[in-house]
């Protein structure tokens, strides 16, 4: 009901309602309460259980990489395409059919389109897939020649971070970043290699960031408009772990797929 006080209406009548803010007076329509379909529902809940959960946890994973400094579409982006492989891969009684390329739409992916790694870092780490086995190896490299430097900068610490996931039985492993330090004026670097067990039904992410200095005591460069970080590997092993394989793994917060 609406009440005229003499000079305006207050309250509803119909589908309208009539409030004063300040010293204006405003008439609004009433929002009508939307019924979601069953396919939407279904839609919402496989977001809230699995696509928006996992991609924070990749996000999460690679924190030290981005360093606050993503550019404005990284969270959407993620999501897109951990939205796009999960549907790909999720039946229509909620079960997962996971294969060795599901995940590769991650590779490649930049956390700041503005500054793609690829751009900074001319050369590849590469990554060798081996029989319940991952292999990484930085090639000794010319500086001059596949790494590209700011004006500004003298120095800079390339830093990478192995992440496993057991997603059927809610594990992850985050490991300890790595780093080499380079210098603008150096020749070249070494080569380096790791190796890591694959559990069967593991996800392997490799990240990459590079973060660059001047001045001494060294002066951060990086930005949000400059952060050249990406995910340079990733391998999927089907099948499933025993838990022994994975006991000394992290609780990982996100509903099971399997």
């Amino acid at each position: 009901m609406a009440i005229y006080n003499g000079k305006t209406l207050k309250g509803s009548f119909g589908n309208l309602t009539f409030a004063k803010h300040g010293e204006v007076n405003v008439v609004k329509s009433k929002i009508k309460s939307v019924k979601q379909s069953k396919a939407t529902k279904k839609s919402a809940s496989v977001f809230g259980k699995f696509i928006s959960p996992f991609s924070k946890f990749i996000r999460q994973s690679f924190d030290v990489l981005i360093n606050g400094n993503a550019d404005s579409t990284m969270v959407n982006r993620m999501n897109s395409d951990i939205s796009t492989l999960i549907y790909q891969h999720i039946d229509k009684n909620g079960k997962f059919n996971f294969n060795e390329t599901s995940f590769n739409r991650l590779l490649d992916f930049d956390f700041n389109l503005a500054s793609p790694l690829n751009n900074s870092l001319l050369i590849k780490p590469m990554v060798n897939f081996t029989t319940n086995n991952v292999e990484i190896i930085w090639p000794e490299f010319l500086i001059a020649k596949n790494l590209r430097f700011p004006v500004k900068a003298i120095s800079c610490v390339v830093s990478f971070r192995f992440v496993h996931f057991c997603l059927a039985h809610q594990k992850w492993n985050v490991s300890q970043v790595e780093e080499i330090e380079i210098k603008k004026n150096q020749l070249s670097t070494v080569s380096q290699s790791f190796n890591l067990s694959m559990p069967a039904g593991s996800l392997f992410l490799f990240g990459v960031g590079i973060t660059y200095f001047t001045g001494t005591p060294r002066i951060r460069l990086n930005s949000k408009t400059f952060n050249p970080a990406a995910i340079c590997g990733v391998v999927f092993v089907p099948g499933s772990c025993g838990a022994n394989e994975i006991a000394d793994w992290d609780i990982l917060p996100l509903a099971a797929m399997h």
